[in-house]
């Protein structure tokens, strides 16, 4: 069922754009020599789009959004189904990191009502528990329509992806060598075949970092997006209003933690109060 879904959706961010938002930040990023590569520009925003095309057909895969509340009635299977009680859904704002910046431009926007994720983990049931506990509610990507959400998310996985392509290139450069099997985005080579004996081979940083090269292996981490970020199936799912099953897929990315996750729609003033009750906020789901 959810891999149907996550098949079928194809449309999103058109690639007939020649260039795109992320090419200054890539340049900025990276420094101005990339920008010397043969054909940089069309050659770095076909990859660009390409990426955020892949991006935008995961992230649609989320379900929701779905409406939690920690002090009305909610009548929803999902809400039942992943908090134990309301008082969850109030620490689960009240402790999140990204609700506490950003919470305000929404209220000096004057919006009642925000979008986000919503990331859970599975839990051991304990003695006297029975069905699927879950645990670590955390809220990121806020925003005011359930399309600024998703949008956000996206953004987030292209400058993660592009940090962590300058950290590689930053410890090649420190290095000033590095095996090819450490350089390359799919972190493997033709394996030898049994008995032979080769010599290790190293990807030079004088070389690599020469534009083209530099062009060419950023292309290569933006054309294996799955790399940074999927949406795969947790094999779990909750009754929704139209009695049918709506399943809550797993994120992968760069946390270590995997998360299972939905949007949700949250009352601005019911996170207000949130925050007020809390003294820290550390909760944070990383992209």
């Amino acid at each position: 069922m959810f891999f149907n879904k996550l098949s079928g959706l194809v449309h999103g961010p058109h690639a007939s754009s020649p260039t795109h938002r992320f090419v200054e930040k890539v340049v900025a990023t990276l420094g101005e020599s990339i920008t010397e590569a043969n054909n940089f520009e069309p050659v770095l925003a076909h990859a660009l789009h390409s990426a955020e095309l892949y991006y935008y057909r995961q992230i649609q895969a989320i379900p929701g959004p779905f409406e939690v509340s920690a002090s009305e009635p909610c009548n929803h299977p999902f809400f039942h189904t992943i908090f134990s009680a309301p008082a969850d859904v109030q620490v689960a704002l009240g402790r999140s990191i990204e609700v506490r910046d950003f919470l305000p431009a929404l209220v000096r926007d004057g919006r009642l009502e925000c979008f986000g994720l919503l990331g859970f983990r599975e839990k051991a049931a304990g003695e006297n528990e029975t069905g699927r506990q879950f645990a670590d509610h955390t809220i990121r990507s806020i925003g005011h329509s359930e399309e600024y959400c998703r949008e956000s998310l996206r953004n987030s996985c292209l400058h993660r992806l592009l940090g962590q392509f300058r950290e590689h290139v930053d410890t090649l450069r420190s290095r000033g060598r590095l095996l090819k099997t450490e350089w390359n985005i799919e972190k493997c080579n033709s394996a030898a075949q049994a008995g032979d004996v080769l010599a290790p081979e190293f990807v030079l940083a004088e070389q690599a970092l020469q534009p083209d090269n530099l062009l060419k292996g950023l292309v290569a981490w933006l054309e294996a997006p799955e790399n940074h970020l999927r949406i795969e199936s947790s094999h779990v799912a909750v009754a929704d209003q139209r009695g049918g099953r709506t399943e809550l897929p797993v994120m992968r990315c760069t946390d270590r933690r995997h998360w299972m996750v939905s949007l949700v729609q949250i009352q601005v003033q019911e996170a207000l109060n949130a925050l007020a009750c809390e003294s820290r906020c550390h909760r944070y789901i990383l992209v």
